[in-house]
């Protein structure tokens, strides 16, 4: 096959043989003149390579046959041939390196044109060693004018969120500083006075609120994606956690009908957060998708009680229902032997509520007899 994409011509004869040889009669059928050929070159045009001598040889049948083949094996070539292409570029990359020219750049309006070369293609957690090696543990200076409103996250960011994401070793970093509701919070400068633990001197800090809901977990996760790639284009540590919150549909086979899903799915967050602040100091590479899926069996695990307390505690009590309530739907009429549908299981009062032909004798102080007799013939 690999021969006959190579050498066209010669595929094309070996079709027009194969055609003219499954029907010997074909070639004492009406041909095609040169008007007519012209006329069919522009409907066919995988047929235009085809030698005018040969396609006279065909009748209209078989030029019908073979020009669907060799549209088909042109769709064969385009496919290998892009395969290929791609290839060819990623060998010519390596071969023949950009020369990246000294400059200046200032993230805003003189921007250096090595900004705008291709993607890496090592992968992802070795790009983030790259910026290891040359960026101090603490980050690059913190901004917070970048343009979110292009992609649909103007102001869900904190200012704090934009001062922590700009460093990658902080322990401050959490989820809840990309929560919209968050964002009034931190301009408001909500405050709260507290003593530190094991001193007599005074802290303020910001009160911010949980994340609530999975609708709110999703939004927050995607603005600190897009606020990621605004501060530090080469950190995909966030994209890392993207791909494991889809790939199990935010733990949904987990976390099914629990009360606290966002709130865990937050936490399980920030924990993978604080793991890569301690990687980043340690020059290790950050959490990927799927050491995420172990570490997520075991930190679910060692936090197994806490989330089945969490869980009882979010159920309303059921308490058992007391005598009384127990008799609100028995007819009193049917105990008493007066009611004028006796014979029959179920009555329906003057307001249409249904009420049930069973002995509403104490048996206890939480139970009735409930059997189909009146009160009056319990033994």
């Amino acid at each position: 096959m690999e021969q006959q994409i190579k050498d066209p011509r010669s595929y094309q004869d070996h079709l027009v043989q194969s055609l003219m040889l499954e029907d010997p009669g074909n070639s004492k059928e009406a041909s095609c003149d040169s008007s007519e050929l012209v006329e069919l070159w522009k409907f066919l045009p995988h047929l235009e390579t085809v030698p005018e001598t040969l396609l006279r040889k065909l009748p209209f049948t078989a030029i019908l046959g073979l020009s669907n083949t060799l549209a088909k094996n042109s769709k064969l070539k385009d496919k290998m041939s892009v395969n290929a292409k791609l290839a060819h570029n990623a060998s010519q990359a390596v071969k023949c390196p950009a020369q990246v020219k000294a400059g200046l750049d200032d993230r805003k309006s003189l921007l250096h044109e090595g900004r705008f070369l291709g993607g890496a293609s090592c992968s992802n957690t070795e790009l983030w060693q790259r910026g290891r090696a040359v960026i101090d543990s603490n980050g690059v200076p913190a901004f917070g004018n970048y343009d979110m409103d292009s992609i649909g996250c103007g102001g869900c960011v904190t200012p704090r969120g934009w001062r922590e994401i700009h460093n990658p070793s902080s322990q401050e970093l959490k989820i809840k500083l990309f929560y919209l509701p968050n964002v009034a919070n931190s301009g408001l400068s909500t405050k709260r006075v507290q003593l530190e633990e094991g001193s007599d001197s005074v802290s303020i800090g910001e009160s911010m609120r949980e994340i609530a809901d999975l609708d709110g977990f999703k939004c927050a996760l995607n603005t600190f994606r897009e606020a990621m790639h605004s501060a530090l284009p080469w950190n995909r540590s966030v994209s890392a956690i993207v791909g494991f919150m889809v790939n199990t549909d935010y733990l949904r086979e987990d976390l099914h009908g629990n009360n606290r899903r966002a709130q865990i799915l937050a936490e399980f967050t920030d924990y993978i957060l604080g793991r890569n602040a301690l990687n980043w100091d340690n020059c290790q590479p950050f959490v990927t998708t799927d050491e995420m899926a172990h570490i997520w069996a075991n930190w679910r695990g060692k936090r197994a009680a806490l989330f089945n307390n969490r869980e009882k505690a979010d159920r309303k009590p059921q308490t058992a229902k007391k005598p009384f309530e127990k008799t609100r739907d028995v007819c009193k009429r049917y105990n008493a032997g007066v009611c004028p549908k006796q014979a029959d299981k179920e009555c329906v009062t003057a307001f249409g509520s249904k009420l049930r032909h069973v002995c509403n004798k104490f048996l206890g102080r939480d139970s009735i007899c409930e059997k189909y007799h009146p009160r009056k013939d319990h033994k």
